[in-house]
Parts: structure tokens; sequence; C-alpha cells
């Protein structure tokens, strides 16, 4: 039971916004619909979000080409703020484990709920956390059994400025941190900076992964709620690619301070 994750996002510039209007948001990270090839999909997660705090707020909408209703939650959470990622958050909506068909696509678009007169820009997004059974997963890795490892990694990038989360890029570094004679399955994720500073973390192609991408949410809330792991690939030694796409006001050079938590097995 393996993660894959898809990003989407739309870009809010300065202007006006009156309830009722819509933007539709675009697939900018990850598969634009369910993969074919690795069996029944489920899914997992769905967390919406904006990058700044600037008024108006929306509602974002997500439909798979498959379903009847809609799923909605508002953006009244920044992704910068320290209980963004509860579970209980109005940005947090459980998948329900709902079965999915492969190649089926996703419509997500926001719908302005309060209006207002933004003067500096924002970004909307929604990321979807998909489940392939398939592919082999640690159902729970906080109730592993295992030696808690925790591996520091450090990574100098330039943040993007909020607003421009459309056409964003990621850091990627491929790391081999990992010992050999062990199997790693990710617990959880946690950085911390001088900087107001918040934006995104994923892993890929490790072994063991079977080609999927999975993105965390992370901000610089060192005492604030962690999104949960509820799945996650058995992993080890080997290269994997770390990759990191981080927001600010304005756009500016800095080093990133992340740890990983792991569950280390023989």
């Amino acid at each position: 039971m393996a993660i894959d994750s898809t990003l989407f996002a739309a870009d809010i510039p300065a202007g006006t916004y009156a309830v009722g209007d819509v933007v539709q948001l675009t697939a900018i990270d990850g598969p634009a619909n369910v993969r074919s090839g690795r069996g029944e999909a489920k899914l997992k997660n769905i967390l919406v979000g904006q990058i700044g705090a600037a008024s108006p707020f929306w509602k974002i909408v997500i439909k798979n080409s498959d379903w009847i209703d809609e799923a909605e939650s508002f953006t009244a959470s920044v992704l910068g703020s320290s209980t963004a990622f509860d579970e209980e958050s109005g940005a947090v909506q459980i998948g329900h484990d709902c079965k999915l068909t492969p190649n089926s696509g996703w419509q997500v678009y926001a719908v302005c709920v309060i209006g207002g007169s933004p003067t500096a820009a924002n970004s909307i997004f929604a990321l979807i956390d998909v489940d392939y059974p398939q592919v082999a997963a640690v159902t729970s890795p906080k109730n592993a059994v295992g030696f808690p490892t925790s591996i520091s990694y450090e990574k100098a990038l330039t943040s993007i400025a909020i607003g421009g989360m459309v056409g964003s890029t990621w850091t990627v570094e491929s790391v081999d941190y990992f010992k050999a004679g062990y199997v790693y399955v990710l617990d959880a994720v946690e950085m911390i900076d001088s900087a107001n500073v918040f934006g995104f973390i994923a892993f890929s192609n490790a072994a063991g992964m079977g080609g999927l991408q999975r993105i965390i949410p992370i901000n610089n809330q060192s005492g604030g709620i962690r999104q949960a792991i509820r799945y996650a690939s058995a992993v080890v030694k080997g290269p994997m690619d770390v990759k990191l796409k981080m927001f600010t006001t304005a756009a500016g050079s800095m080093t990133i301070k992340t740890i990983h938590d792991y569950v280390r097995k023989a």
C-alpha cells in the first residue's frame, strides 16, 4: 500500500474577486489521472489550502470522473499555520479508501466564497494522495516495530515567491543516506528555519517505491502538527531523490533544515 501524490494549484493575482468567481486548478506535480498498471487504486487523503494569508477565501471542489458528488473544502488554512495538517483541520478530508478507476481523471476548481481585493498575489492548492495496494508498503508507520531513526537533511535553495506556484520547479538532490542491511520506513518529516518559509518535500525514485512519488506538506512550525504518514514504502540503501519546493513572501536564497524520521528494521 504505497502512496502516490498529485499537487493541483492555481495562482491568484492581485485584484478584485467576488463571491461566485471560479478558478480552475491544474496538476503541477504528479499524474493528472489515476495511474494504470498498478492494480486497484484507493483515495487516501485530500489536503487543500492557500500559500499566503490574503483574502479572498475559496472553496476548492474535487471530483473524480467516476463520481456523482464532489468533495469540498475551504482554503481558510494557510500552509504556514501550525495546525494546517491536523486530521481534524478543515483543510483535510479523508479519502475513506474510495475505489478509483485506473486512468480516471480529476476535476479540481475553486469557487470564491468570501470576496476581497488583495494587493498581493496568492496561490491555492489541493494535494491528493492515492494508494496503490499492489506496491508494497507499511500500513501504519507509527505502529511499526523497529528502531526510531532520524536523518538530518539540509539543502541550499532559492525559495519561490508566493503567487508563483503554477510553473514552479523542485530543488532536487539524489541522496544515498541509508545504512546497508536495513529497511527504512518513513514516519514523519519536520523542518525549521528562521524565515517564514513553508512548502512541500517529496521522495521519489527509491527502490521499492514502484515509480510513485510521495509529496508531503511542511512548514517551519517546529512545535506544530506534522502531516500524518499513514502508508510508507519500505526502502533500502540506494539512491533516492529528495525534492523541495519552498515559498516565501519574496524569492530568496536560504538553507532549509529538515529531519526525516524513519523506523529502521533489520
